[in-house]
């Protein structure tokens, strides 16, 4: 993505034709004023004026048990998936870790098994965590490594603390943030941030998005960047306020959604003002994760630390 300034005078930038966020086919407006300065990756990109309020650097299993809760089950989770997520991160049949701390990073584990009644008849098991608070609005930002195996569908994404979590719900509440997910069998090189709402992400069937209410520009509930070797160290972050959301790969900026309704409370369109809890998952298959690699056995999405300013 190129930004490029117009003057000093007058300090708006642009997006340029063809870019990765916003239309296509036109230099596009860039909302807040700014870009984001040059990353500092191994510790992250924040920016300025936020404070560090909460974090999981990983250095504990303890304190990662304690902050974190674990889903179960093997229903296929709204997407087809194909495996079952572990309670506590343990496959009790087997004592497959799924989910554990070693080395200063949390390790999340997808296998392939033999399926069986424990397993709800599913062919894999991962893991599935949860914060066991939620925040809103501020910067969230994730350091991983994330797996290069057909078939994982790795996500690092946030739900409404007290829900609903349907985006069709008829109350309007329902809401979604993916600040991560990677299909590598979809593009090994390509990372999605959705901001999913009633009204942005299908409304009467059809994909609408967030209008500028300034511009009125159109941008795309779900945008997508590009990382080299995606199996290396990278830092995802989200800036989230009442005005707008943007995405952040090794702190620079490939998403960017308006809030279209700033002056009013619209929970159809912006559902996003309130407390949402954080997810780690490494689903494999569905219907976005695709049909797992003949020779998958395991594979991992490993995380660093998850921190979140305010």
């Amino acid at each position: 993505m190129a930004l490029t300034a117009c003057s000093v005078e007058d300090p708006v930038y642009w997006y340029e034709a063809g870019s990765s966020s916003g239309a296509s086919g036109d230099n596009i407006p860039y909302y807040p004023e700014k870009p984001a300065p040059d990353p500092v990756v191994d510790d992250g990109y924040v920016p300025d004026g936020y404070s560090l309020v909460w974090s999981d650097e990983f250095s504990s299993q303890a304190k990662t048990l304690s902050e974190w809760s674990f889903e179960k089950g093997g229903t296929g989770w709204g997407n087809n998936e194909l495996q079952y997520y572990c309670e506590g991160g343990v496959y009790k049949p087997t004592g497959q870790q799924t989910a554990f701390v070693s080395d200063g990073t949390l390790k999340i584990k997808a296998y392939k098994i033999e399926s069986s009644s424990s397993s709800s008849g599913k062919e894999y098991i991962s893991a599935r965590m949860n914060t066991v608070q939620g925040w809103e609005h501020g910067y969230v930002e994730m350091r991983a490594r994330l797996p290069l195996t057909k078939g994982c569908w790795p996500a690092f994404w946030m739900l409404p603390l007290d829900g609903p979590y349907d985006v069709l719900d008829p109350s309007g509440w329902g809401g979604e943030i993916d600040i991560m997910e990677f299909v590598p069998g979809e593009d090994a090189g390509t990372v999605y941030f959705s901001a999913h709402s009633h009204d942005a992400t299908r409304a009467a069937g059809e994909d609408t998005g967030y209008e500028d209410p300034q511009t009125h520009h159109l941008y795309s509930y779900c945008q997508s960047g590009k990382v080299s070797l995606p199996n290396n160290w990278h830092c995802y972050g989200m800036e989230w306020t009442h005005g707008y959301i943007r995405g952040f790969i090794d702190g620079v900026e490939y998403f960017y959604a308006p809030n279209p309704t700033p002056d009013a409370v619209n929970q159809f369109v912006w559902p996003f003002d309130q407390k949402f809890y954080l997810k780690l998952n490494l689903a494999v298959g569905g219907s976005w994760g695709g049909t797992p690699a003949a020779d998958f056995t395991e594979d991992t999405y490993e995380i660093d630390w998850v921190r979140v300013y305010q």
